[in-house]
């Protein structure tokens, strides 16, 4: 398995099974892309997770031939900077979590809705149990 980038070791990852993963709650998201993007290593996706408190974890997935990056961050005020313009692939991925997690991704290009039918309120998997569970499925 590949090494952690160097410049990113203050994190203090720890080497899993699956990959490397680091958590901070003051993660420099711009700071990290751009470091990823200079060793070649790839956004793979990012995924959220609403919390008590009103806040959002995102989990930022990387990926390189042979390793996995995951750095875990939480919003300050439901809010986190963008990393669409250093990292495209960012851009749908941000604007779904702004869809269904009502995260405000700053700095943006373009953070309009993208897979939430208009009907559905902004933030529809913050509701309280996750209202998508509750659906009813028929």
């Amino acid at each position: 398995m590949q090494d952690f980038p160097q410049e990113l070791m203050h994190l203090e990852p720890q080497k899993r099974s699956d990959g490397w993963w680091a958590a901070s709650p003051e993660l420099d998201v711009r700071g990290v892309a751009q470091v990823m993007l200079a060793g070649g290593i790839r956004l793979a996706t990012m995924t959220a997770c609403a919390r008590a408190d009103g806040e959002t974890d995102v989990i930022y997935h990387y990926a390189a031939p042979d390793a996995a990056y995951n750095l875990r961050t939480t919003t300050r005020n439901n809010c986190l900077p963008s990393i669409a313009l250093v990292l495209p692939a960012a851009d749908w991925i941000e604007r779904e979590i702004h869809d269904l997690f009502a995260v405000k991704f700053e700095g943006h290009p373009n953070l309009v809705r993208l897979v939430r039918p208009p009907e559905v309120a902004e933030g529809f998997f913050r509701q309280p149990g996750g209202a998508a569970s509750r659906q009813r499925k028929d």
